[in-house]
């Protein structure tokens, strides 16, 4: 999954605090194109399976982000779904 939020240091922060809480390792990545609206943006990727805590982990460290979003190959492409 795809979380998106503002900034390389927003990012930065949240991958951190995702990689102390839970498991899965987490990536800073510049946003696909196909889910940036406008501008550059970051996200933070990490495994799907982490998706149910991901809105505490946010919470409790006061990081806000803008959207999240799950990938599938359809086809040999990569869909994007918002996550609601």
């Amino acid at each position: 999954m795809y979380i998106v939020v503002g900034s390389a240091t927003t990012a930065e922060r949240l991958r951190k605090v995702i990689e102390r809480t839970i498991a899965f390792p987490a990536y800073v990545v510049k946003t696909p194109p196909q889910i940036r609206n406008g501008g550059c943006s970051y996200s933070v990727r990490v495994d799907d399976r982490a998706l149910g805590i991901i809105n505490r982990i946010c919470r409790d460290v006061g990081v806000s982000y803008k959207k999240i979003y799950t990938v599938k190959k359809e086809n040999g492409v990569s869909v994007y779904h918002a996550v609601p």
